[in-house]
């Protein structure tokens, strides 16, 4: 198994046995015969092979079937409230302007404005965003009138 996965995760990053070799500090020959079976990487030279290929030693032993655990950052990224989808999109100049604009905006362009708003929050759904208390246009705007 560890061979197998060891090619396949070095092929992946577009490396040759001697690009990876020279990552580690080792020879062609050593990742060759990881590779084909012939020799298993010690802990240390495991623990390298991962951190460099990108993925967990245990799936490079065939422990399990992801090749990396997903990570707090990427939970933290898919729980992220609809108030801090938000004020990213204020924190972006061109998004602020966008949202600034809704004040002075005709009726055709604020139902624009509202169908963009909408469209945001159907993305967010398939992405596991968790919703929060949101925030309606008016309030924002309202928001965006208070700081001028």
């Amino acid at each position: 198994m560890l061979s197998q996965r060891l090619r396949t995760a070095r092929r992946a990053k577009g490396l040759t046995q001697e690009e990876l070799a020279e990552k580690v500090r080792t020879t062609k020959g050593t990742i060759s015969n990881y590779e084909n079976n012939h020799s298993s990487p010690p802990n240390d030279m495991l623990t390298q092979l991962a951190d460099i290929l990108n993925v967990s030693t245990d799936w490079l032993l065939g422990r399990v079937d992801e090749p990396l655990p997903p990570s707090a950052a990427d939970d933290r990224r898919r729980e992220r409230t609809l108030d801090e989808l938000l004020q990213e999109k204020i924190d972006d100049p061109d998004d602020y302007y966008f949202l600034d604009g809704y004040l002075e905006a005709s009726e055709e362009e604020k139902k624009e404005i509202r169908r963009y708003w909408y469209d945001l929050k159907k993305q967010m759904k398939p992405h596991h965003v968790k919703e929060s208390r949101s925030p309606s246009l008016y309030a924002i705007t309202e928001e965006i009138k208070k700081e001028k």
